[in-house]
């Protein structure tokens, strides 16, 4: 029994070690949303491409594409989508959910690369940067944790 107790532990012992790490993230990308109206709610989809600054946290910035879609209106706001991160074969996929207007839930979904076998989950608030600019653009601040097998 004690050898067996003992065999479990070090096959155990690598996932033990393996943390969750905090993770503070800004994107910013210009805004390609369509917006149809649903009786007195509207459809909205968007398709948003930019950049990505890591505050703190275990990953590198680079570039998002972030696409989604759902309801607002009377009734509130609902809807949902995905956050590719990265580029090459380096990337990770967050899906996020609408909570409320300009706050989302997320959990990483998919990882590649040197993400691979990522996991992590938190929320997202989002603003508008200006509407003084030519495009519109969106700043989404997100925060949770995260855990890299291996520790990376």
């Amino acid at each position: 029994m004690l050898r067996s107790i003992l065999i479990c532990s070090v096959l155990l012992a690598p996932q033990c070690l393996t943390a969750a790490e905090k993770v503070s993230v800004t994107n910013y990308y210009v805004v390609n949303q369509e917006q149809i109206p649903a009786g007195q709610d509207v459809f909205w989809s968007e398709d948003n491409y930019g950049t990505y600054s890591v505050n703190e946290g275990p990953i590198d910035r680079g570039f998002v594409r972030c696409v989604g879609s759902g309801f607002g209106g009377p009734s509130g706001i609902s809807g949902g989508g995905v956050c590719v991160y990265g580029e090459d074969e380096d990337t990770f996929t967050m899906r996020w959910e609408v909570v409320r207007f300009g706050f989302n839930e997320w959990r990483i979904v998919a990882s590649t690369g040197k993400y691979s076998g990522m996991t992590g989950s938190g929320t997202t608030k989002t603003r508008v940067a200006s509407k003084f600019l030519a495009l519109p653009h969106r700043i989404s601040d997100w925060e949770g944790e995260v855990t890299l097998p291996g520790g990376e």
